[in-house]
């Protein structure tokens, strides 16, 4: 399109982003999530527009312009050096759960994945002594030996398993966002292999009797990790799906703002797995009871998963006590400080 087409086409939202930021992160500090998050949005599509602007018109004014725009929201987003640390928490706090919620539905498909997947190679496992002999890894194949024993960790000590499949965690969460960039294909791939992984370890301990052993002992810091996987899938899946349905995006618009999106969600598997670490290196080597262990960590998940995506009726009490959103100021800003446009 020519320079006037796209002006006339985004600069409302260019004055929209403007106004919003006028005030700096004072000002956004007092905006609801949803606000935020179409504030968000905006930002990343007058970055793009900014850098659009500088390869395809070369308009001095209207770089200059963008770059004043893109700059103004840039400090008040992520500058916020004279807010105080409760608008900056609350901030952060906003603009993550919109981010995490965006993503929610990618998160649920490779949760949904990966429970099916789980289930089903558990069962196969720990009913066929053929999948037992050939799925199972060498690792834990003694857990079968050990069917009519009284051994708790029927040969393989429990803080060895609980960290081994710890540290695979981390590394398939990792493998399973990266691999967002092969079309979401490669995040598909890593909860497939995690899943059936452990499914496999997870029959062979039913096939010995010893379940309930077993789960006992990953559940506690598992509801976080597992949960962790899936954010990291659910964003490498968001970012695979802008490549192959951008919409009325062009493809690089869309995965940019996608992508930036997707990176923000996947803060969230940090505090995942470091509380995950805590309950594995303090509460699972104890030898609590199972069912205070698990119970115990599901609470904690859940504390977790409120705080990421946020309840709809929290949401919805902080927006009412916040008040209506702050009247628009008189539009013109654009021509006026950039005659010409």
């Amino acid at each position: 399109m020519d320079i006037d087409t796209f002006i006339q086409q985004y600069r409302p939202e260019w004055e929209r982003l403007e106004q919003a930021c006028a005030h700096g992160s004072p000002g956004l500090a007092r905006l609801s999530g949803p606000q935020i998050d179409d504030l968000v949005r905006l930002y990343l599509r007058a970055s793009t527009h900014l850098a659009e602007a500088r390869t395809r018109y070369a308009d001095p004014r209207l770089e200059a312009y963008l770059n004043r725009v893109v700059s103004s929201a840039n400090r008040a987003l992520y500058g916020g050096n004279n807010a105080s640390w409760r608008s900056a928490l609350r901030l952060f706090g906003s603009r993550y759960q919109a981010a995490a919620r965006r993503t929610l539905p990618y998160i649920l498909i490779a949760a949904a994945i990966f429970a099916a997947v789980t289930v089903a190679v558990d069962v196969w496992v720990a009913g066929s002594r053929s999948a037992q002999a050939g799925l199972v890894p060498a690792q834990f194949r003694s857990v079968l030996t050990h069917i009519h024993g009284t051994k708790r960790n029927l040969g393989i000590p429990s803080p060895a398993l609980s960290a081994g499949i710890f540290v695979n965690n981390v590394y398939v969460t990792i493998e399973a966002f990266v691999g967002g960039m092969l079309l979401g294909v490669g995040s598909l791939a890593a909860v497939v292999y995690n899943a059936i992984l452990l499914g496999e370890i997870g029959g062979a301990y039913q096939a010995a009797g010893k379940a309930g052993i077993f789960w006992a002992l990953i559940l506690p810091h598992g509801f976080l990790e597992l949960t962790a996987i899936c954010i990291g899938a659910g964003a490498g899946m968001r970012i695979g799906w802008s490549i192959i349905a951008p919409g009325d995006r062009p493809r690089s618009t869309a995965l940019a703002e996608e992508a930036g999106d997707a990176v923000f969600a996947m803060l969230g598997v940090i505090p995942a797995f470091a509380i995950a670490a805590l309950i594995e290196g303090f509460i699972t080597p104890k030898g609590y009871n199972s069912v205070l262990a698990v119970g115990l960590g599901a609470v904690v998940w859940l504390t977790y998963l409120m705080l990421i995506f946020g309840l709809p009726a929290l949401r919805r009490r902080r927006d009412a006590a916040l008040g209506p959103e702050p009247a628009e100021q008189k539009q013109g800003d654009l021509v006026r400080a950039s005659p010409g446009l």
